[in-house]
């Protein structure tokens, strides 16, 4: 099990990779912050991809009919096992946590 941070200068190259060998995933999405509390966005939804645009400074993740937005992220974490992606933890700049946790379809 290996968590690691990945620099925000990757971000594009990261996800672009994770989106083109990610198959046959599901995804969920879960939101939790001091001033939102804790909320469930999709769960078990197909994965379809994961990008970021730096221009706008967004994260968008593609989940079945869901297309989550996570506006000016500051930190992205990442955790792999040997058996592939677990799960993507994002902070954005209200300090709301964005967790993406992924099981095989």
């Amino acid at each position: 099990m290996s968590t690691q941070k990945i620099e925000k200068q990757r971000w594009i190259e990261y996800f672009d990779h994770l989106s083109s060998v990610t198959d046959k995933q599901l995804v969920t999405i879960e939101i939790a912050g001091l001033s939102i509390g804790d909320q469930t966005e999709v769960e078990d939804a197909p994965f379809d991809g994961i990008s970021y645009d730096d221009g706008d400074d967004v994260i968008t993740v593609q989940a079945g009919d869901i297309g989550h937005m996570i506006k000016q992220p500051g930190e992205v974490y990442v955790l792999e096992e040997d058996d592939g992606l677990k799960s993507i933890e994002v902070t954005d700049s209200e300090d709301n946590k964005h967790i993406l946790m992924f099981k095989p379809a």
